[in-house]
């Protein structure tokens, strides 16, 4: 799993570097278009990283049980809900930021 974390961490890093590449003020829905594009890309890939995960803490739970797998699923939901929040938070920011910089050279 580690492998895959560092994968998705490296391909996520040239991702946004591209971005930087390919937001141009002159086409702002494009540029968008392809911040939503990467988001919802971070955010699968986070998922399934995720739920593998848990699906591992599930085989932890002795002779499965249904309360150890219900406290599992409980505090792996909250934390791919920070996480989640976290990922769209950076995204939202990004546009935030590129939107201010056109802006800014408009005027």
């Amino acid at each position: 799993m580690r492998s895959s974390v560092w994968v998705v961490g490296v391909v996520l890093a040239w991702s946004i570097g591209w971005v930087q590449l390919e937001m141009d003020c002159a086409r702002p829905q494009q540029a968008r278009s392809v911040v939503g594009r990467l988001m919802l890309s971070e955010i699968e890939g986070a998922e399934d990283i995720n739920r593998a995960a848990m699906w591992e803490a599930f085989g932890r739970c002795p002779g499965g049980s249904g309360a150890c797998r219900r406290r599992e699923q409980q505090r792996f939901e909250a934390h791919w809900e920070r996480q989640k929040r976290a990922i769209e938070d950076k995204y939202r920011k990004m546009l935030s930021e590129f939107e201010e910089r056109c802006q800014a050279s408009a005027a």
